[in-house]
């Protein structure tokens, strides 16, 4: 029988990889990704409510996934060379997102949760000349179907 362990917010690995813009059907991958943010599988549910002042009735309804959002500290040499292959793949590439849990100890446990879908938009760091916070580069993903464990 397996332990059940709790995790933490920061024991996952969230790696992206984006369909070459220029290549289509060739995956790069673009690493490891500090932050992600939303995902969520959620419905339009359906509540029919019958005569008689019955009690109402769930019908459930189809499923959508929100769309992710991934951020990291914006390097050099690993975001600033290939970040026009990015730009050029928005609105058109496809994408994989892996979420993979860990545990305390960085190892990688089970299957990871896989999102695919659409490059939607790529912010690039703001600029500020007085401050001195971590320039940051964002990616949003438009995703299709739910994400998968399988």
């Amino acid at each position: 029988m397996s332990q059940v362990k709790p995790t933490r917010l920061d024991t996952w690995q969230i790696t992206l990889a984006v369909e070459h813009p220029h290549n289509p059907g060739s995956m790069i991958p673009y690493g490891v990704w500090d932050k992600k943010s939303g995902g969520s599988v959620d419905s339009e549910e359906r509540v029919y409510y019958p005569g008689g002042m019955a009690p109402p009735i769930s019908l459930g309804g189809r499923k959508s996934t929100e769309n992710v959002t991934l951020t990291r500290n914006y390097r050099l040499g690993r975001d600033h060379d290939p970040i026009q292959q990015l730009i050029d793949a928005v609105g058109r590439s496809q994408i994989s997102i892996a979420q993979q849990p860990m545990d305390t100890h960085g190892n990688v446990y089970g299957r990871p949760i896989v999102y695919t879908g659409t490059l939607k938009t790529v912010n690039l760091p703001d600029h500020d000349s007085e401050g001195n916070d971590p320039a940051m580069v964002e990616v949003v993903c438009t995703i299709a179907g739910t994400p998968s464990s399988s």
